[in-house]
């Protein structure tokens, strides 16, 4: 087994994971600008402790597989999206579906592909909390959009789309970092199941939920 490769994927995700803890910190702002429920702040608020938490857990197996100490990720305010078209409060919204509807919901359908190849002690653990964490960051989103108006809802689905292409390309990017055979046991699928798990999630998941939200399509 390819430690070192091993290691390499993980210390990816600790980064990953520290950019989405900005990300959502920024978004929190957003929703009590948005004059969001507090149920939904609330959500939003745990979701920054996870994902720096998330950042910790991934950086422990980076250095259990290199074997030596590696050092913490790198902490920036990440780049938010400008939405061209949309005005200062719309792009607010769309924020929050770009981060959470979209992307945590793909990170959890990741999740899941990746846990169908794991079973190290130490790494199904680690995975399984990291996807339950990843469903909870989706419902900011998704709890959000149940109690905006209905013409927010329509301002918004016209920009549905264009995020959900947005946020497939990136993933499909960053999974290029996976081996194309995967590495079984250690929470590394093969690099086409894991590009699988963006189409499904999206058909299967995403897509559905919007519906179910009353956000037209």
């Amino acid at each position: 087994m390819p430690k070192n490769e091993v290691g390499a994927i993980w210390l990816e995700r600790a980064q990953s994971e520290l950019n989405a803890a900005s990300g959502f910190a920024i978004v929190l702002g957003e929703l009590f600008e948005l004059g969001a429920p507090n149920a939904v702040l609330e959500l939003a608020s745990q979701a920054v402790n996870d994902e720096v938490r998330h950042a910790e857990l991934c950086r422990g197996l980076a250095e259990r597989y290199l074997g030596r100490p590696v050092a913490p990720p790198v902490s920036k305010r990440v780049w938010m999206p400008r939405h061209p078209g949309a005005d200062p409060r719309l792009r607010k919204h769309l924020h929050v579906v770009g981060l959470c509807c979209i992307n945590e919901t793909l990170a959890a359908g990741f999740l899941e592909a990746c846990l169908e190849t794991t079973d190290d002690p130490d790494v199904r653990p680690l995975a399984k909390e990291h996807l339950a964490d990843e469903v909870q960051h989706a419902r900011v989103g998704w709890a959000h959009l149940a109690s905006v108006d209905d013409p927010t809802r329509r301002a918004i689905g016209r920009f549905v789309p264009r995020l959900v292409k947005a946020n497939v390309t990136r993933w499909a990017r960053r999974l290029q970092i996976l081996p194309r055979d995967g590495i079984p046991g250690h929470g590394v699928p093969t690099r086409a199941r894991a590009l699988a798990s963006l189409d499904e999630t999206i058909r299967e998941v995403v897509l559905p939920g919007f519906t179910a939200v009353g956000v037209p399509l």
